[in-house]
């Protein structure tokens, strides 16, 4: 459907908003994930900080990418969002590198290909 990037962000509240860190410095500064599918510590990007033989330090698991901002406003942390489900009140962190771009798709078991309802929304993805 589209290509999509995922930036660094955090709270305008937060010590690290208006820092220029270090990949290595925002490697262990504490750091919270989305996790939609299931919980867990690691994330789409891990493999991109051990290319650099670096760990993130994650400390907290959200369940969806919508409750990450009230996160980030209480604790002193960062994100690693698609730019996309960046919401206004998020201080972006400008890095010198940037994890790769993926691209975002819809994919769908064939036996709802003649549901209506799934016709109706593949029939609003499509991009001409």
């Amino acid at each position: 459907m589209f290509e999509e990037q995922h930036i660094c962000v955090t709270s305008p509240n937060s010590s690290i908003a208006g820092t220029k860190p270090s990949l290595a410095e925002i490697a262990s500064y504490p750091s919270i994930i989305a996790s939609p599918s299931r919980p867990n510590f690691k994330g789409s990007i891990d493999d991109w900080f051990k290319s650099f033989d670096l760990t993130r330090n994650v400390v907290v698991s959200a369940p969806c990418f919508s409750i990450v901002p009230m996160y980030l406003e209480t604790t002193d942390s960062i994100a690693f969002l698609p730019s996309r489900a960046v919401s206004s009140e998020l201080v972006k962190i400008e890095l010198l590198q940037l994890p790769a771009p993926f691209d975002v798709i819809a994919a769908w078991h064939p036996r709802y290909n003649k549901n209506p309802l799934h016709k109706w929304v593949v029939s609003k993805l499509v991009v001409e």
